[in-house]
């Protein structure tokens, strides 16, 4: 398993979406729950560009890397990956984690192959794991211990 050691941003983001074409088929953001994120419409205008791509949404206690007390659910937008949502998702986005300010927009890039995380992303805890060390990534990694607890596969 790879970890990222710092921001990917700009060309190098544009590098990272792109080798998980031909090898993804499915990405998944989760809604924003910063208070800035709720007064801004940048959320929704992402997520209506994405609607011909929308899968469905999960509520879930767990998800990669997150996992949230009974009683509450994290929302996680699914979509299928294409040439199509690919060109909208890099339009909107430039980095993995925050570049110096705080997003308005859902968060928390992650990508499946046949419904199994193979790369997931945590925007504001700066965390970002490749499962498939083979992958050509531009940025620095380092290779750690795989935790297949974070592995996680999208539910029925």
């Amino acid at each position: 398993m790879l970890s990222l050691l710092e921001n990917i941003t700009g060309q190098s983001f544009i590098e990272y979406v792109s080798a998980h074409s031909g090898i993804a088929d499915t990405f998944s953001l989760t809604k924003n729950g910063w208070s800035t994120a709720e007064k801004s419409h940048e959320q929704s205008v992402i997520l209506k560009a994405l609607v011909p791509y929308h899968i469905k949404t999960v509520y879930t206690n767990r998800w990669f890397c997150h996992c949230v007390p009974d009683g509450y659910k994290i929302e996680v937008y699914l979509f299928h990956f294409t040439p199509e949502s690919k060109k909208i998702l890099l339009s909107y986005y430039d980095s993995i984690f925050y570049n110096g300010s705080v997003w308005s927009k859902p968060e928390d890039l992650c990508f499946f192959k046949n419904q199994k995380l193979i790369s997931g992303s945590v925007t504001h805890e700066n965390i970002c794991f490749s499962y498939i060390e083979t992958m050509k990534l531009p940025g620095t990694w380092e290779s750690i211990p795989t935790n297949t607890s974070e592995q996680i596969s999208i539910p029925e």
